[in-house]
């Protein structure tokens, strides 16, 4: 099992390698090296498909992927594996394998394709995810708070089931003062999202906390409101700053 887990890592590189103009970055935190390859590229050859998945029963398939993900130096090939699970039903057993693929981020990019995968998961089986998000809100890695927020809706009218305004808002507050750069823009996003879900209650909810709203996770909040919501939101953050 482990030598055809290997020969697969190996196809997968070897093919994302032939593909690249460039030779691979230095790598990041978490080991990924890019080769610059253009998102429709990538997509590209994940549609395309390779020999090793074929025949593969699904939990086959996610082990293959698991360990591609968590051994590659490549971060298009750890992207192909998102790529592969973006628009599928997860099952259970999927899901338990690609929730710890969050453990291995360290980039936005990775960070947000994942959350297209969690929030559908989320949105049809809440009693697998929900309590994951709950664990991670609170992580010392800041991609899993992050993930905790972001991955609650993803974007909102993709939803056509949307958790409680309670239920969302209690994984932001938490949240709102974190001095991370990508945990502050998640709060913006998801507030800005969960608006879009509930108007009224959120503007209730950011009039009561808006000092405490990091820069970054402000202006995310606030890109979308009208002219003359988001100039009464700003007087107030004046206020309540002392400024």
């Amino acid at each position: 099992m482990h030598d055809r887990f290997k020969q697969a890592l190996s196809t997968i590189e070897e093919a994302t390698l032939a593909a690249a103009s460039s030779p691979p970055s230095e790598p990041s935190v978490n080991g990924f090296r890019r080769v610059h390859l253009r998102v429709p590229v990538v997509r590209k050859m994940v549609k395309a498909g390779y020999p090793f998945l074929a025949g593969l029963a699904r939990a086959d398939a996610a082990r293959t992927w698991h360990y591609i993900f968590q051994n590659t130096q490549l971060y298009e090939v750890a992207h192909q594996a998102i790529y592969y699970y973006q628009y599928k039903t997860l099952n259970k057993t999927e899901f338990n394998t690609l929730r710890q693929w969050i453990n291995r981020c360290d980039c936005w990019e990775h960070s947000d394709d994942l959350s297209k995968i969690y929030a559908d998961t989320l949105e049809a089986n809440p009693d697998w995810v929900l309590p994951w998000f709950r664990k991670w809100n609170d992580a010392a890695n800041p991609w899993k708070r992050r993930q905790s927020m972001v991955g609650l809706l993803e974007y909102a009218i993709k939803r056509k089931r949307i958790l409680p305004f309670d239920v969302l808002i209690s994984f932001v507050e938490p949240l709102l003062d974190d001095d991370d750069y990508y945990v502050g823009k998640g709060v913006g996003w998801t507030l800005r999202e969960i608006y879009n879900c509930y108007p009224d209650e959120t503007l209730a909810f950011m009039r009561q906390h808006i000092a405490r709203i990091t820069p970054n996770g402000y202006s995310a909040a606030t890109e979308k409101l009208d002219k003359a919501t988001k100039a009464e939101i700003n007087a107030l953050r004046k206020q309540q700053r002392g400024r």
